[in-house]
Protein backbone atom coordinates (compact mmCIF):
# COMPACT_ATOMS: atom_id res chain seq x y z
CA UNK A 1 0.00 0.00 0.00
CA UNK A 2 1.50 3.46 -0.93
CA UNK A 3 -0.02 6.58 1.10
CA UNK A 4 0.86 9.48 -1.29
CA UNK A 5 1.56 13.47 0.53
CA UNK A 6 0.81 11.77 4.30
CA UNK A 7 -1.16 14.13 6.40
CA UNK A 8 -1.70 13.87 10.12
CA UNK A 9 -4.90 12.30 9.84
CA UNK A 10 -3.73 9.48 7.66
CA UNK A 11 -1.44 8.43 11.35
CA UNK A 12 -2.36 5.72 13.33
CA UNK A 13 -2.12 1.72 12.96
CA UNK A 14 -2.48 -0.09 9.69
CA UNK A 15 -3.09 -3.97 9.35
CA UNK A 16 -3.79 -6.09 6.52
CA UNK A 17 -6.07 -8.60 6.17
CA UNK A 18 -5.90 -11.37 3.71
CA UNK A 19 -9.02 -13.68 3.34
CA UNK A 20 -10.26 -16.89 1.03
CA UNK A 21 -13.09 -19.28 1.25
CA UNK A 22 -11.22 -21.06 4.59
CA UNK A 23 -10.94 -17.54 6.51
CA UNK A 24 -9.01 -15.32 7.25
CA UNK A 25 -5.45 -13.91 8.11
CA UNK A 26 -4.36 -10.35 9.98
CA UNK A 27 -0.99 -9.19 9.77
CA UNK A 28 0.85 -7.39 12.80
CA UNK A 29 -0.18 -4.05 12.94
CA UNK A 30 2.13 -1.36 11.84
CA UNK A 31 2.60 2.45 13.50
CA UNK A 32 2.23 5.52 10.67
CA UNK A 33 3.42 8.17 12.26
CA UNK A 34 4.82 12.15 11.07
CA UNK A 35 7.86 13.32 12.46
CA UNK A 36 7.33 16.83 13.24
CA UNK A 37 10.06 18.42 11.08
CA UNK A 38 11.88 21.30 13.89
CA UNK A 39 10.68 24.76 13.72
CA UNK A 40 13.69 27.17 12.73
CA UNK A 41 14.07 28.98 14.85
CA UNK A 42 13.73 32.83 14.68
CA UNK A 43 16.69 34.81 14.08
CA UNK A 44 17.62 37.47 16.76
CA UNK A 45 19.15 40.96 15.51
CA UNK A 46 21.28 43.29 17.28
CA UNK A 47 22.21 46.75 16.94
CA UNK A 48 25.95 47.78 17.83
CA UNK A 49 23.57 51.24 18.95
CA UNK A 50 20.75 53.46 17.69
CA UNK A 51 20.62 56.64 16.45
CA UNK A 52 17.77 59.07 15.03
CA UNK A 53 17.41 62.74 13.61
CA UNK A 54 13.48 64.09 14.10
CA UNK A 55 13.05 67.68 12.50
CA UNK A 56 9.68 69.37 12.37
CA UNK A 57 9.48 72.70 10.44
CA UNK A 58 6.20 74.91 11.85
CA UNK A 59 6.66 78.29 11.43
CA UNK A 60 7.95 79.21 7.75
CA UNK A 61 8.53 83.23 7.10
CA UNK A 62 7.21 82.57 3.70
CA UNK A 63 5.05 80.13 3.57
CA UNK A 64 1.62 78.70 5.55
CA UNK A 65 2.88 77.85 9.27
CA UNK A 66 1.47 73.86 10.29
CA UNK A 67 0.38 72.70 13.22
CA UNK A 68 1.48 69.28 14.19
CA UNK A 69 4.93 68.63 13.23
CA UNK A 70 6.30 70.25 16.76
CA UNK A 71 3.86 67.47 18.64
CA UNK A 72 4.58 64.65 16.32
CA UNK A 73 8.71 65.26 16.91
CA UNK A 74 8.01 65.75 20.82
CA UNK A 75 6.11 62.22 20.85
CA UNK A 76 8.21 60.32 18.23
CA UNK A 77 11.43 61.13 20.11
CA UNK A 78 9.47 60.03 23.42
CA UNK A 79 9.10 56.60 21.85
CA UNK A 80 12.44 56.31 20.36
CA UNK A 81 13.98 56.64 23.60
CA UNK A 82 11.86 53.93 24.99
CA UNK A 83 13.40 51.69 22.04
CA UNK A 84 17.42 52.85 23.11
CA UNK A 85 17.70 55.39 20.27
CA UNK A 86 20.08 58.39 21.07
CA UNK A 87 17.39 60.94 19.98
CA UNK A 88 18.40 64.38 17.96
CA UNK A 89 15.60 66.43 18.02
CA UNK A 90 14.99 69.61 16.39
CA UNK A 91 12.54 72.01 14.97
CA UNK A 92 12.43 75.02 12.72
CA UNK A 93 15.23 74.90 11.21
CA UNK A 94 16.92 76.67 8.63
CA UNK A 95 18.29 75.70 5.29
CA UNK A 96 22.02 75.70 6.28
CA UNK A 97 20.96 74.24 9.81
CA UNK A 98 18.87 71.55 7.77
CA UNK A 99 22.21 70.73 7.05
CA UNK A 100 24.71 70.74 9.23
CA UNK A 101 22.04 68.60 11.40
CA UNK A 102 21.89 66.03 8.82
CA UNK A 103 25.90 66.12 8.54
CA UNK A 104 26.28 65.72 12.13
CA UNK A 105 23.48 62.56 11.97
CA UNK A 106 25.79 61.30 9.74
CA UNK A 107 28.30 61.18 11.78
CA UNK A 108 27.09 59.19 14.20
CA UNK A 109 26.36 56.59 11.93
CA UNK A 110 28.72 53.65 11.72
CA UNK A 111 28.90 50.09 10.82
CA UNK A 112 25.98 47.74 12.70
CA UNK A 113 24.23 50.96 13.82
CA UNK A 114 20.50 51.69 13.36
CA UNK A 115 20.28 54.66 11.84
CA UNK A 116 16.81 56.71 11.21
CA UNK A 117 15.33 60.06 9.87
CA UNK A 118 12.17 61.80 10.45
CA UNK A 119 10.78 65.06 8.66
CA UNK A 120 7.65 66.35 9.06
CA UNK A 121 7.00 69.83 7.47
CA UNK A 122 6.48 71.54 3.75
CA UNK A 123 7.52 69.07 0.94
CA UNK A 124 6.83 68.34 -2.50
CA UNK A 125 8.15 65.68 -5.02
CA UNK A 126 9.19 64.74 -8.53
CA UNK A 127 10.60 62.43 -10.93
CA UNK A 128 10.73 60.19 -7.59
CA UNK A 129 12.92 62.46 -5.48
CA UNK A 130 11.85 63.87 -2.22
CA UNK A 131 12.75 67.70 -1.28
CA UNK A 132 12.77 69.22 2.54
CA UNK A 133 11.27 72.87 2.59
CA UNK A 134 13.26 74.69 5.94
CA UNK A 135 11.88 78.04 7.20
CA UNK A 136 13.69 80.67 5.23
CA UNK A 137 12.76 79.29 2.05
CA UNK A 138 11.38 81.70 -0.69
CA UNK A 139 8.48 81.80 -2.36
CA UNK A 140 8.78 80.49 -4.79
CA UNK A 141 11.66 78.24 -3.92
CA UNK A 142 13.99 75.91 -6.13
CA UNK A 143 15.47 72.57 -5.20
CA UNK A 144 18.23 74.00 -4.13
CA UNK A 145 16.29 75.82 -1.26
CA UNK A 146 16.01 72.82 -0.40
CA UNK A 147 17.15 69.39 1.01
CA UNK A 148 16.94 66.39 -0.79
CA UNK A 149 15.90 63.49 1.08
CA UNK A 150 17.60 60.39 -1.48
CA UNK A 151 21.04 62.38 -0.71
CA UNK A 152 20.70 61.82 2.54
CA UNK A 153 19.94 57.88 2.32
CA UNK A 154 22.84 57.93 -0.33
CA UNK A 155 24.87 59.01 2.92
CA UNK A 156 23.04 57.19 5.16
CA UNK A 157 23.81 53.80 2.89
CA UNK A 158 27.68 54.48 3.06
CA UNK A 159 28.01 54.64 6.49
CA UNK A 160 28.03 51.08 6.34
CA UNK A 161 24.73 50.75 8.80
CA UNK A 162 22.77 47.74 9.59
CA UNK A 163 19.47 49.53 8.80
CA UNK A 164 17.81 52.87 7.68
CA UNK A 165 14.37 54.09 8.05
CA UNK A 166 13.47 57.06 6.38
CA UNK A 167 9.80 58.11 7.23
CA UNK A 168 8.57 61.27 5.74
CA UNK A 169 5.58 62.98 7.07
CA UNK A 170 5.09 65.61 4.28
CA UNK A 171 3.38 66.35 1.00
CA UNK A 172 4.46 64.41 -2.65
CA UNK A 173 2.46 66.62 -4.43
CA UNK A 174 4.46 66.31 -8.41
CA UNK A 175 5.25 70.33 -9.56
CA UNK A 176 6.35 71.28 -13.07
CA UNK A 177 6.19 68.24 -15.17
CA UNK A 178 7.88 69.95 -17.95
CA UNK A 179 10.97 70.50 -16.52
CA UNK A 180 14.18 68.05 -16.95
CA UNK A 181 14.20 65.02 -14.39
CA UNK A 182 16.39 64.88 -12.00
CA UNK A 183 18.77 62.36 -11.71
CA UNK A 184 18.37 59.72 -9.27
CA UNK A 185 21.59 57.57 -8.12
CA UNK A 186 20.49 54.40 -7.28
CA UNK A 187 20.83 52.48 -4.17
CA UNK A 188 23.53 50.13 -3.48
CA UNK A 189 22.00 46.55 -2.93
CA UNK A 190 22.77 46.39 0.85
CA UNK A 191 19.26 45.12 2.00
CA UNK A 192 18.85 47.34 4.24
CA UNK A 193 16.51 50.81 3.79
CA UNK A 194 13.03 51.18 4.60
CA UNK A 195 10.96 53.99 3.28
CA UNK A 196 7.88 55.17 5.06
CA UNK A 197 6.04 57.38 3.23
CA UNK A 198 3.00 59.50 4.91
CA UNK A 199 1.51 59.53 1.85
CA UNK A 200 1.22 58.57 -1.93
CA UNK A 201 2.66 59.83 -4.94
CA UNK A 202 0.91 63.24 -5.51
CA UNK A 203 -0.77 63.76 -2.67
CA UNK A 204 -1.13 65.83 0.37
CA UNK A 205 0.05 64.36 4.00
CA UNK A 206 -2.50 65.92 6.63
CA UNK A 207 -2.94 66.84 10.09
CA UNK A 208 -5.76 67.75 12.63
CA UNK A 209 -6.35 69.79 15.43
CA UNK A 210 -8.70 68.73 17.44
CA UNK A 211 -9.50 70.49 21.36
CA UNK A 212 -6.01 70.25 23.10
CA UNK A 213 -4.17 68.39 20.44
CA UNK A 214 -2.80 68.73 17.64
CA UNK A 215 -1.19 65.66 15.49
CA UNK A 216 -0.86 64.52 11.69
CA UNK A 217 -2.88 61.72 10.06
CA UNK A 218 0.64 59.85 10.02
CA UNK A 219 1.91 59.97 13.41
CA UNK A 220 -1.57 59.11 14.64
CA UNK A 221 -1.20 55.80 13.76
CA UNK A 222 2.47 55.57 13.73
CA UNK A 223 2.35 55.82 17.74
CA UNK A 224 0.09 52.98 18.33
CA UNK A 225 2.50 50.22 16.62
CA UNK A 226 6.09 51.62 16.94
CA UNK A 227 6.30 49.79 20.02
CA UNK A 228 5.92 46.45 18.36
CA UNK A 229 8.02 43.65 18.31
CA UNK A 230 8.23 42.98 14.69
CA UNK A 231 10.09 43.72 11.41
CA UNK A 232 10.08 47.11 10.67
CA UNK A 233 7.90 46.88 7.36
CA UNK A 234 5.49 44.79 8.59
CA UNK A 235 4.86 47.47 11.61
CA UNK A 236 4.42 50.14 8.88
CA UNK A 237 1.87 47.88 7.12
CA UNK A 238 -0.07 48.05 10.34
CA UNK A 239 0.50 51.78 10.36
CA UNK A 240 -0.73 51.54 6.62
CA UNK A 241 -4.15 49.59 7.25
CA UNK A 242 -4.91 51.62 10.11
CA UNK A 243 -4.61 55.33 8.03
CA UNK A 244 -6.84 53.09 5.67
CA UNK A 245 -9.51 52.91 7.78
CA UNK A 246 -9.42 56.14 8.79
CA UNK A 247 -12.99 57.89 7.63
CA UNK A 248 -11.44 61.32 7.38
CA UNK A 249 -8.82 60.89 5.18
CA UNK A 250 -10.62 58.38 3.04
CA UNK A 251 -9.59 58.69 -0.91
CA UNK A 252 -6.84 61.86 0.61
CA UNK A 253 -3.92 59.92 2.12
CA UNK A 254 -2.92 56.53 1.63
CA UNK A 255 0.36 55.80 3.36
CA UNK A 256 3.26 53.91 1.40
CA UNK A 257 6.23 51.72 2.36
CA UNK A 258 9.51 50.90 -0.40
CA UNK A 259 12.13 49.00 0.88
CA UNK A 260 14.64 46.91 0.34
CA UNK A 261 15.18 45.03 3.83
CA UNK A 262 15.87 41.04 3.41
CA UNK A 263 16.38 40.33 7.35
CA UNK A 264 13.20 40.54 9.67
CA UNK A 265 15.37 43.70 11.62
CA UNK A 266 13.12 45.56 13.90
CA UNK A 267 13.53 48.88 15.96
CA UNK A 268 13.04 46.90 19.00
CA UNK A 269 16.01 45.30 18.25
CA UNK A 270 18.70 45.20 21.64
CA UNK A 271 21.52 46.59 21.55
CA UNK A 272 24.67 44.57 22.01
CA UNK A 273 28.42 45.94 22.85
CA UNK A 274 28.01 49.06 21.82
CA UNK A 275 31.17 49.94 20.11
CA UNK A 276 31.09 53.56 20.43
CA UNK A 277 30.68 55.99 23.44
CA UNK A 278 29.11 58.85 21.77
CA UNK A 279 26.11 56.28 20.60
CA UNK A 280 25.55 54.86 24.72
CA UNK A 281 22.66 56.14 26.14
CA UNK A 282 23.59 56.80 29.57
CA UNK A 283 26.26 59.18 28.57
CA UNK A 284 23.96 60.41 25.86
CA UNK A 285 21.41 61.59 28.26
CA UNK A 286 24.01 63.06 30.59
CA UNK A 287 25.05 65.54 27.68
CA UNK A 288 21.65 66.47 27.49
CA UNK A 289 20.51 66.81 31.22
CA UNK A 290 20.42 70.43 33.31
CA UNK A 291 20.14 69.31 36.88
CA UNK A 292 18.13 71.25 39.68
CA UNK A 293 18.98 74.61 40.92
CA UNK A 294 18.35 76.35 44.01
CA UNK A 295 18.62 80.24 44.67
CA UNK A 296 18.28 82.21 47.70
CA UNK A 297 16.97 85.86 47.83
CA UNK A 298 18.44 87.86 50.46
CA UNK A 299 15.17 88.57 51.82
CA UNK A 300 14.66 84.97 52.55
CA UNK A 301 12.58 83.22 49.38
CA UNK A 302 13.67 79.73 48.08
CA UNK A 303 12.96 79.01 44.64
CA UNK A 304 14.01 76.07 42.43
CA UNK A 305 14.77 76.24 38.48
CA UNK A 306 14.29 73.05 36.43
CA UNK A 307 14.79 72.64 32.95
CA UNK A 308 13.05 70.19 30.42
CA UNK A 309 14.84 69.43 27.34
CA UNK A 310 11.60 69.96 24.94
CA UNK A 311 13.86 69.29 21.86
CA UNK A 312 17.19 69.26 21.76
CA UNK A 313 17.09 72.93 20.87
CA UNK A 314 14.61 73.92 23.30
CA UNK A 315 14.35 74.33 26.61
CA UNK A 316 11.93 75.25 28.96
CA UNK A 317 13.44 76.85 32.78
CA UNK A 318 10.49 76.54 35.24
CA UNK A 319 10.51 77.94 38.49
CA UNK A 320 9.33 77.12 41.59
CA UNK A 321 8.95 78.89 45.44
CA UNK A 322 9.67 76.18 47.81
CA UNK A 323 10.47 78.71 50.92
CA UNK A 324 8.56 81.79 51.74
CA UNK A 325 9.34 83.65 54.93
CA UNK A 326 5.80 84.16 56.53
CA UNK A 327 6.00 87.95 56.44
CA UNK A 328 6.56 88.27 52.77
CA UNK A 329 3.14 88.46 50.94
CA UNK A 330 1.73 88.75 47.34
CA UNK A 331 5.21 87.26 45.98
CA UNK A 332 5.86 86.87 42.03
CA UNK A 333 8.69 85.55 39.95
CA UNK A 334 9.81 86.45 36.78
CA UNK A 335 11.92 85.02 34.43
CA UNK A 336 13.68 86.24 30.83
CA UNK A 337 17.05 85.96 29.08
CA UNK A 338 19.71 88.67 29.96
CA UNK A 339 22.71 87.75 27.38
CA UNK A 340 23.52 88.20 23.85
CA UNK A 341 21.45 84.84 22.98
CA UNK A 342 18.14 87.17 23.02
CA UNK A 343 18.95 88.99 20.00
CA UNK A 344 19.46 85.31 17.98
CA UNK A 345 16.65 83.29 19.83
CA UNK A 346 13.43 82.89 17.48
CA UNK A 347 10.56 82.05 19.78
CA UNK A 348 7.60 81.53 16.90
CA UNK A 349 4.93 83.17 18.22
CA UNK A 350 2.61 81.65 15.68
CA UNK A 351 1.63 79.54 18.50
CA UNK A 352 3.49 79.84 21.25
CA UNK A 353 0.86 79.85 24.42
CA UNK A 354 -1.01 76.75 22.77
CA UNK A 355 2.21 74.94 21.90
CA UNK A 356 4.07 75.63 25.30
CA UNK A 357 1.10 74.39 27.32
CA UNK A 358 1.16 71.24 25.69
CA UNK A 359 4.64 70.47 25.65
CA UNK A 360 4.93 71.55 29.24
CA UNK A 361 2.90 69.24 31.27
CA UNK A 362 5.63 66.97 31.51
CA UNK A 363 6.50 66.35 36.11
CA UNK A 364 8.92 69.52 35.81
CA UNK A 365 6.56 72.28 34.94
CA UNK A 366 3.82 71.13 37.67
CA UNK A 367 3.47 74.12 40.37
CA UNK A 368 5.70 76.24 38.33
CA UNK A 369 5.54 79.76 39.61
CA UNK A 370 6.52 80.96 35.88
CA UNK A 371 8.30 79.98 32.99
CA UNK A 372 10.83 80.93 30.37
CA UNK A 373 11.13 79.35 27.16
CA UNK A 374 14.92 78.86 25.47
CA UNK A 375 14.27 78.01 21.66
CA UNK A 376 16.86 78.04 18.84
CA UNK A 377 19.83 76.40 20.73
CA UNK A 378 21.47 75.69 18.04
CA UNK A 379 22.62 79.18 17.06
CA UNK A 380 23.55 79.60 20.67
CA UNK A 381 27.16 80.81 20.56
CA UNK A 382 28.25 80.79 24.61
CA UNK A 383 27.15 80.30 28.47
CA UNK A 384 23.46 81.49 28.54
CA UNK A 385 22.58 84.02 31.45
CA UNK A 386 19.24 84.09 32.89
CA UNK A 387 17.83 86.24 35.53
CA UNK A 388 15.11 85.68 38.27
CA UNK A 389 13.15 88.63 39.30
CA UNK A 390 11.30 88.09 42.56
CA UNK A 391 8.66 91.30 43.81
CA UNK A 392 6.99 91.02 46.93
CA UNK A 393 5.60 92.95 49.84
CA UNK A 394 6.40 93.01 53.49
CA UNK A 395 3.04 92.70 55.30
CA UNK A 396 4.40 94.67 58.49
CA UNK A 397 5.12 97.56 56.73
CA UNK A 398 3.67 97.27 53.14
CA UNK A 399 7.27 98.09 51.53
CA UNK A 400 7.37 96.52 48.01
CA UNK A 401 10.84 94.76 47.78
CA UNK A 402 12.67 93.51 44.48
CA UNK A 403 15.80 91.19 44.28
CA UNK A 404 17.44 89.66 41.17
CA UNK A 405 19.60 86.68 40.72
CA UNK A 406 21.34 85.96 37.59
CA UNK A 407 21.92 82.28 36.78
CA UNK A 408 24.53 80.85 33.99
CA UNK A 409 23.25 78.02 32.17
CA UNK A 410 26.27 76.20 29.97
CA UNK A 411 26.69 76.37 26.42
CA UNK A 412 24.15 73.63 25.43
CA UNK A 413 24.85 70.64 24.01
CA UNK A 414 23.31 70.87 20.69
CA UNK A 415 24.95 74.35 20.49
CA UNK A 416 27.97 72.65 20.51
CA UNK A 417 27.53 70.25 17.94
CA UNK A 418 26.27 72.98 15.46
CA UNK A 419 29.56 74.99 16.25
CA UNK A 420 31.02 76.09 12.66
CA UNK A 421 34.26 74.95 13.09
CA UNK A 422 32.82 70.87 13.98
CA UNK A 423 31.06 70.60 10.47
CA UNK A 424 31.77 71.27 6.40
CA UNK A 425 29.51 71.42 3.88
CA UNK A 426 30.42 70.96 0.16
CA UNK A 427 30.88 73.73 -1.88
CA UNK A 428 27.60 72.90 -4.06
CA UNK A 429 25.30 73.55 -1.32
CA UNK A 430 25.15 76.95 -1.35
CA UNK A 431 24.15 79.18 1.80
CA UNK A 432 20.61 80.38 3.20
CA UNK A 433 20.35 83.60 4.92
CA UNK A 434 19.59 82.97 8.20
CA UNK A 435 19.53 86.86 9.04
CA UNK A 436 15.82 87.01 7.27
CA UNK A 437 14.64 84.60 9.86
CA UNK A 438 15.93 86.73 12.91
CA UNK A 439 14.20 89.92 11.32
CA UNK A 440 10.57 87.98 10.76
CA UNK A 441 10.64 86.64 14.39
CA UNK A 442 10.85 88.54 17.52
CA UNK A 443 13.09 87.64 20.73
CA UNK A 444 10.28 86.68 23.44
CA UNK A 445 12.10 86.60 27.41
CA UNK A 446 9.34 87.18 28.87
CA UNK A 447 8.00 84.58 31.65
CA UNK A 448 4.25 83.28 31.32
CA UNK A 449 1.75 81.24 33.29
CA UNK A 450 1.14 77.72 32.46
CA UNK A 451 -2.64 77.02 31.07
CA UNK A 452 -4.06 74.91 28.34
CA UNK A 453 -5.25 77.25 24.87
CA UNK A 454 -8.74 77.63 24.14
CA UNK A 455 -10.59 75.34 22.04
CA UNK A 456 -10.24 74.60 18.45
CA UNK A 457 -12.66 73.16 16.36
CA UNK A 458 -11.57 69.61 14.49
CA UNK A 459 -10.22 70.50 11.41
CA UNK A 460 -8.02 68.83 8.43
CA UNK A 461 -5.01 71.41 7.03
CA UNK A 462 -2.67 70.48 4.46
CA UNK A 463 0.90 70.21 4.28
CA UNK A 464 0.89 71.87 0.76
CA UNK A 465 3.84 73.66 -0.49
CA UNK A 466 4.15 76.98 -3.50
CA UNK A 467 5.21 75.63 -7.06
CA UNK A 468 8.91 75.35 -7.58
CA UNK A 469 11.14 75.14 -10.12
CA UNK A 470 12.95 71.78 -10.91
CA UNK A 471 16.21 70.75 -11.32
CA UNK A 472 18.92 68.70 -10.06
CA UNK A 473 21.45 69.47 -7.61
CA UNK A 474 24.89 68.95 -6.74
CA UNK A 475 26.28 66.75 -3.71
CA UNK A 476 25.38 68.79 -0.78
CA UNK A 477 26.08 66.82 2.14
CA UNK A 478 30.15 65.54 3.48
CA UNK A 479 30.05 62.89 6.14
CA UNK A 480 33.22 62.63 8.12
Amino acid sequence: MQIKAVKPKDCGSYLCCATNAKGERWSEPVELTLEHSPTRQKDIFFAVGKVALIIGNNCYLKHPNLLAPVVDVYELSNFLEKLEFCVISLVDLTHSEMLIAVNKFLQFLDNGVYGLFYYAGHGYERSGRNYMVPIDAPQPYRPENCISVQKILQKMQERRTALNVVLLDTCRKWYNADCALSKVNPLKPFGNTVYGYATCENAEAYEVQDGDSSSGIFMTYLKKHILEEKKVTHMLEDVLEDIGRDPLITGKQVMEIKHTLTESRALTDRICSPQSERLNRKAWDKENELPKQILLFSCGVEVELSFQSVFSNLIHIFARLIQTPSYLTDIRTILYICSDFAELSIPNTCRLGHEDSLLAMGSEGEGADCMLRLPDLQKCQNDIFIKLDLQCTNMGTGVCLQESLEHRIPKPWVARLFSQKDFSLDSAAGSSDDSRSRQRLQSSTNSHTLGHAGGISLGAQSKSSSEPEEHDEGDIFAAK
